[in-house]
């Protein structure tokens, strides 16, 4: 009881002396303050809840449900919640004897005790709360759930009372055994003798009843002692299915918790187990379509909170059965050998065993998408590898076709001058070839005079063969073929088919070969075709000079690990702003010039890990440098060069 202070008199005198009338008006004062305070104290008492479960509370759908409606409500209650739970156990025991004892004992025990709402569980808490109601909690609200709605037509139902009902989905459990056994040939339905469990057996048989046409013989095993059932179900195999309803009694007299039947008939049984209980799950079934008892607390608890807070009156607040939830047990399934490929979408997936999928599907999938993207990457790579080594196998192709053609285009502007060289042999040929034949006809015969006659034949037919030969060597076809080469010697014999050209030109063609021995890993045609090029332009650059400064200069020398080989002219040089460009392709400083021949050169020496520059000193003519590394006879691999490795322009002036 709150108690509150009263002014008192202190020393004598009494307070507020001064002023007569304002201890009567601070006494209205508090009396006013006390009787506003009085509904914010009763709004703060804690709600008082009643739970009347219809069996034991040690039964895992009862404790689940329980625990769920207290967790929910507790949430909403602003000052907590007292609850009382008073088990009823209707199913186990004669209520006809005890009932009279146990409403005494309620009626005395909360006779003090103010409730809020009174919450009964089954169908025994129905019959209960509907006779006694008024003689124990009269007027207090009664909310009643977990009671089958196809039972709770069959029941009264008080019209100011709560309801929410919950439903058996027998016909889901079916399905899920159809659709998980599609080659099932018999059915069994495991049921108790008690008063509930004949009626689940008479409601399995009236679903069934409701199929289109019998999918499969049907037996009933009601009431059968534990030990001959578990004997029973040991005989079965995966043609057939169990489903289990409850089983409180037996034939014997026997009585059991439904869910102390589910764990032993599950182990003894081959054939696959089927139940609409979640909690039966966690005891060995295989599947069901299953009430799950969590989501109906919860449900209750919300239900509950409303009329407690007089949202709205129990009459009529009634809510409809929650929906049943499509359950298995993978582990099971892979036990009994059954597949859950054909499980429809949002079936609960319980004791599935580890794996790599199941735990980390998120990882999986970004790595089975990093490897995919990965291996599409190097796809692309690949095909773009293959399609750059045939563009380079084309570009090689018509870099061999366009310096063969710039061979041919070189050859052609010597054919002049090898005309000539030809010419000479044959006509010695000829004359010799007279004379050995007036040396026939005449008397006597001079047969070492013809013997030398017939060496010029073949001397001047050796010469003119070899000039052919070097020129078909020059046209043909040529598959570059790396080898190593004394230099020296291959370009003096392309200098045999420059030499009747400078004489024709009126150039004077010098040569310094002063390389020696010196080895470098070369191409012979191609080397030959460097020197060809470089010659030609040299004698292109002298030609508008005197005839005393028309002077190429050919040199070769070995310089620090490097085959030298310089072609020098005394022409006009190049221009300055023609000169950082010389080498690429179609660019020429003659008018009738393709603009290929340095182009072609560079490419040469480049493929011959070599350099190429040029340098010019206007009036004083031009010098072409082509360094390629010396290569060790010994080993025939090539000495690591010294010296620059720049390429292209070196000096202008």
């Amino acid at each position: 009881m709150l108690r509150l202070p009263i002014p008192t008199c202190q020393r004598g005198i009494l307070p507020y002396a001064g002023w007569p009338h304002r201890a009567f008006r601070d006494r209205r004062l508090w009396l006013g303050l006390w009787l506003s305070l009085f509904p914010l104290l009763a709004a703060a008492a804690p709600w008082r809840v009643v739970i009347l479960p219809g069996a034991d509370v040690a039964q895992p759908a009862a404790a689940q449900q329980i625990q769920a409606l207290r967790t929910a409500l507790k949430a909403q209650a602003p000052d907590g919640v007292e609850f009382y739970i008073d088990a009823l156990d209707g199913l186990r025991f004669d209520a006809a004897t005890l009932t009279p004892p146990f409403v005494d004992l309620l009626k005395n025990k909360y006779a003090q005790k103010p409730v809020d709402l009174v919450i009964g569980m089954a169908d025994f808490s129905l019959e209960f709360t509907q006779r006694y109601h008024d003689e124990i909690w009269p007027g207090v609200p009664v909310l009643i759930t977990s009671v089958d709605s196809a039972r709770l037509q069959q029941l009264p139902q008080p019209t100011k009372f709560a309801y929410l009902p919950l439903d058996a989905d027998i016909d889901g459990t079916l399905a899920l055994i159809a659709t998980l056994q599609p080659q099932l040939r018999r059915l069994i339905v495991v049921t108790g003798d008690g008063a509930a469990d004949r009626d689940w057996s008479r409601r399995v048989s009236e679903s069934l009843g409701r199929q289109p046409r019998p999918r499969w013989q049907l037996d009933v095993w009601s009431g059968l002692p534990l030990r001959e059932l578990l004997a029973r179900v040991a005989s079965l195999d995966g043609s057939a299915a169990v489903l289990y309803t409850t089983m409180y009694r037996d034939t014997e007299g026997g009585t059991y918790f439904p869910y102390e039947v589910v764990a032993p008939l599950s182990r003894a049984s081959r054939a696959p187990v089927y139940g609409w209980y979640e909690t039966y799950l966690r005891l060995g079934i295989a599947a069901g379509s299953v009430i799950d008892f969590t989501e109906v607390g919860q449900r209750a608890a919300d239900l509950g909170a409303q009329i407690i807070r007089k949202a709205q009156p129990a009459e009529g607040a009634s809510l409809p059965p929650g929906p049943a939830l499509c359950a298995v047990d993978i582990g099971r399934l892979d036990a009994l050998g059954l597949s859950a490929a054909a499980l429809p979408n949002g079936c609960l997936r319980v004791n599935e065993p580890p794996s790599l999928w199941r735990e980390h599907r998120g990882i999986v999938l970004a790595g089975t998408a990093t490897l995919l993207l990965q291996a599409l990457t190097i796809g692309l790579l690949l095909w773009q590898r293959e399609r750059r080594r045939r563009a380079e196998e084309q570009v090689e192709h018509d870099r061999m076709e366009l310096t063969r053609a710039a061979r041919i285009a070189s050859i052609g502007e010597l054919s002049a001058s090898i005309a000539h060289e030809v010419s000479q042999p044959l006509g010695a040929i000829a004359n010799n070839a007279d004379a050995a034949g007036f040396m026939l006809d005449g008397e006597p015969l001079d047969r070492e005079e013809l013997r030398q006659v017939l060496g010029d034949v073949r001397r001047d037919a050796l010469r003119a063969s070899q000039i052919i030969q070097r020129q078909r060597a020059m046209l043909n076809k040529h598959v570059v073929e790396f080898q190593p080469l004394a230099l020296d010697a291959v370009l003096d014999e392309a200098m045999v088919l420059m030499r009747p050209e400078a004489r024709r030109r009126g150039c004077e063609l010098l040569c310094d070969f002063g390389a020696g021995a010196a080895t470098a890993m070369a191409d012979r045609v191609q080397m030959q075709q460097v020197l060809l090029n470089l010659v030609l332009n040299a004698m292109d650059a002298v030609t508008s000079r005197q005839p005393e400064k028309r002077r190429v200069v050919v040199a070769t020398r070995a310089v620090e690990g490097w085959y030298v080989l310089t072609v020098t002219d005394h022409g006009y040089g190049i221009a300055a702003d023609v000169l950082p460009y010389i080498f690429d392709a179609f660019v020429t400083t003659k008018s009738q010039g393709t603009g290929i021949g340095l182009s072609i050169v560079r490419g040469i020496v480049h493929s011959h890990r070599g350099q190429v520059t040029v340098a010019t000193t206007g009036q004083r003519g031009t010098t072409f440098d082509v360094r390629l590394p010396v290569t060790d006879t010994a080993t025939s691999l090539p000495i690591p060069a010294q010296g620059p490795h720049e390429e292209g322009v070196l000096t202008s002036s």
